[in-house]
């Protein structure tokens, strides 16, 4: 019964940003939902869904992406990372800082810490700033016995 609740939101959610229903949308976006915590690449939603084909998966996360429920994130891996989008539409930014894993090559949205202000030329028109910090994450630290 709360499978039922949740596929709900998670439909009223593809609804709301403007979304086309069909079968493959709502389970591409379900699966986001319920399994993708961190951020994630389009592999891991491709080794969840197969045999769903890797293009159709690419082709919704783009469209999720453009209708603003996912974000992208280059973590500089050579990997294009989504995460679920936190902004609500009055503010829809992105200016937080990430977190990428050297080790493990996982990324995560620290959505409570704001990009710092980079004082740039006013001749300089900024459209986007990223915020990367890479390391070793907790649970690749204590593997290591760090």
């Amino acid at each position: 019964m709360m499978e039922t609740n949740h596929s709900k939101v998670y439909d009223e959610e593809l609804a709301a940003a403007g979304i086309r229903l069909t079968a493959l949308r709502c389970l591409i976006w379900r699966t986001i939902r319920q399994r993708m915590h961190n951020a994630f690449a389009l592999a891991d939603v491709e080794n969840l869904l197969y045999p769903v084909d890797k293009s159709t998966i690419f082709r919704t996360l783009t469209l999720f992406s453009e209708a603003r429920l996912l974000h992208l994130i280059d973590d500089g891996s050579g990997s294009q990372k989504y995460c679920v989008c936190q902004c609500d539409d009055a503010r829809h930014h992105h200016g937080h800082v990430h977190l990428s894993c050297v080790k493990c090559h996982r990324t995560w949205c620290l959505d409570d810490v704001p990009i710092p202000l980079v004082d740039v030329s006013p001749d300089f028109l900024v459209r986007e700033t990223e915020y990367v910090v890479k390391g070793i994450c907790a649970q690749c630290r204590k593997s290591m016995g760090c």
